[in-house]
């Protein structure tokens, strides 16, 4: 009877969510969450499993201060001793509503993945994910619950947010996040679409006007992939500053992106910050709209199943990170040859974890290795449902077209999926059987045995044969790859592991070592800092120059004041992977990263 009657007062009398920032420059938001209720036992939740994060990672570490009051009185309130995200409290008599306050502190440095296990304040500057800041009566719907939410800003902040006006659901609340700061910006796109940029400085919001322009090419291009998209107005919410985490969160009328202060006004950088717009852009469509059945959930503490994360994600980097970022030109094609052909060497050469876990089961356990330390990827397996999907949509979309002698291509597919008739927000859930049926209807084809040989079985190399179909071939030489350097420029660290086997810190510290390299058949090991090469103080350049000399290599090394000399057997020199073309043959690639929108 309980259930009935809070469910009956939460559509008519709405929650309200009231959350003070003025503190935000220290790291601190008030909050106070009021909540219809009845007398009686009551139980309310904070959000657990955050939709686009795969994980239970709700910053319940960072909610202090805890409150609640009910009909003037301050109720006791108890902590699940199993669930830490649930609290029981006993209404009083005459009480129709209780109200919670607290506090979300901003961590000051990060401790794990989830937006609010980072940092989400800077002194001049806010990000403001509404599930940090709310709470819920347990058992409840997320659609169901209708909440008006107000926040008050530091005094001059400037704000962007999807959040319509007036009651919306909860889930509309937590779908819509907020960014505010001084320095603030917006820039129109298209009719319907629009940037805002907040940021550390004022001469960070600087966005190029080519790069505006990429962006409003980005829509149209969007469009005439999909056939209709699914937000009535979208804003790329983008954040500049050195103290939040680069990151990237999507949802339906809007995306939270996070760069460093220089993303867009920094060549190189800019670059990969336009790449996860285009990333967070084509979740709109893949992954909001068309969400798998397992994370289509109908509140945030019931778990959510990742399995088809190689769909919802690892399509998502086929699109958003290779087919329109192509066919917008934000990267040129030789960059995004570099680009295809590290994803492909670094799953080929760098993953013997392939050899006992399937790409299904990256997906499957990605709430365990999210936070999983980078020392032994190599061998545990990253979340490569994000990149060796990549590979597995590029085989996908050459096969079609082989089988259509190309009058049809995945293209077909995503007009099927995820396209007309264009609307507001909506989630379609699927299943493996969906994806199949509609692969099927775009071309005849054992579509199921197709995908569960590539992303179900334990597989030596990942399909390189998709490359070959597309009139290319991976190969290694010593001449640089430039998204390798941009790599390297954006995370501060140095990759030779096409050589020794090495993925270096910039300081020496081994941040990881591929199994059966030249540096693991030596005996070094993660963790381990290199201090010296050949005799050498460590440096980037003395590496570099090093190993292209192609000269034994003698590293000194260890961990502390605990170091050894470890001798390491390779003579090669530098090897980078390149994409080179098969002559003779389609050149598929170059057709598939065309515009569609002269």
């Amino acid at each position: 009877m309980f259930a009935l009657l809070l469910a009956a007062a939460l559509s008519v009398h709405p929650m309200t969510v009231s959350v003070d920032a003025r503190e935000a420059r220290r790291g601190v938001f008030h909050t106070a969450v009021t909540m219809p209720a009845a007398p009686g036992p009551m139980r309310f939740v904070y959000p657990k499993w955050i939709p686009g994060e795969h994980a239970p990672s709700g910053p319940i570490a960072q909610m202090m201060g805890l409150r609640v009051t009910a009909a003037g009185q301050t109720l006791a309130w108890r902590r699940d001793p199993v669930d830490m995200f649930a609290f029981d409290v006993d209404v009083p008599k005459g009480a129709t509503s209780i109200e919670v306050d607290f506090d979300y502190i901003s961590p000051p440095i990060g401790y794990a993945s989830g937006y609010g296990q980072t940092p989400n304040h800077t002194q001049h500057l806010l990000d403001l994910p509404w599930n940090h800041v709310v709470v819920y009566p347990a058992g409840e719907r997320t659609d169901a619950i209708q909440v008006n939410a107000t926040v008050t800003l530091p005094q001059g902040w400037q704000s962007a947010t999807a959040l319509p006006s007036g009651p919306v659901s909860l889930t509309t609340l937590v779908d819509s996040p907020l960014i505010a700061g001084q320095y603030f910006r917006t820039i129109d796109v298209a009719s319907n679409v629009k940037i805002a940029l907040v940021a550390d400085s004022e001469a960070a919001l600087a966005l190029p006007a080519d790069r505006v322009a990429q962006l409003t090419k980005l829509v149209s291009e969007a469009e005439a992939l999909f056939g209709g998209h699914h937000y009535r107005t979208y804003t790329w919410l983008l954040t500049l500053s050195d103290v939040v985490e680069t990151q990237g969160l999507e949802h339906h009328e809007s995306s939270d992106n996070r760069a460093i202060e220089k993303g867009v006004t920094d060549p190189v950088m800019a670059k990969l910050t336009m790449s996860t717009l285009s990333h967070e852009f084509v979740h709109s469509w893949n992954g909001k709209y068309r969400r798998p059945a397992g994370l289509a959930t109908p509140d945030y503490q019931q778990p959510m199943l990742g399995e088809l994360l190689w769909v919802y994600e690892g399509m998502t980097r086929y699109l958003g990170n290779f087919v329109l970022p192509s066919r917008t030109g934000i990267y040129s094609p030789e960059l995004m040859h570099d680009y295809v052909a590290l994803v492909a060497a670094n799953l080929d050469r760098n993953r013997t974890g392939r050899n006992w876990r399937p790409l299904a089961d990256t997906a499957v356990a990605a709430q365990v290795i999210g936070d999983a330390p980078i020392g032994w990827t190599a061998y545990r397996r990253a979340l490569d449902y994000y990149d060796e999907s990549l590979l597995v949509w590029l085989d996908v979309d050459t096969t079609i077209r082989q089988k259509t002698n190309g009058a049809k291509s995945l293209d077909d597919f995503t007009h099927a999926f995820h396209g007309a008739p264009s609307g507001g927000p909506m989630v379609k859930p699927y299943t493996f059987d969906d994806v199949v049926a509609t692969l099927n209807a775009v071309v005849p084809n054992d579509w199921a045995g197709f995908l569960r040989d590539r992303v179900y079985k334990v597989t030596a190399h990942p399909p390189l044969g998709a490359l070959e179909a597309a009139g290319w071939r991976l190969v290694y030489n010593s001449h640089p790859n430039d998204y390798v350097n941009a790599r390297e420029h954006s995370s501060k660290r140095i990759d030779v592991t096409f050589s020794l086997g090495i993925l270096f810190h910039e300081d020496g510290k081994i941040d990881d070592l591929t199994p059966g390299t030249p540096a693991a058949e030596a005996g070094l090991t993660p963790g381990m800092t290199v201090t010296s090469i050949n005799g050498r103080k460590w440096s980037a350049d003395a590496l570099h120059e090093e190993i292209a000399a192609g000269k034994p290599i003698e590293m000194i090394a260890g961990f502390g004041e605990h170091v050894g000399t470890y001798k390491l057997d390779y003579h090669g020199g530098e090897q980078y992977p390149h994409l080179e073309r098969i002559e003779g043959t389609a050149d598929v690639l170059s057709d598939i990263m065309r515009s569609r929108t002269h």
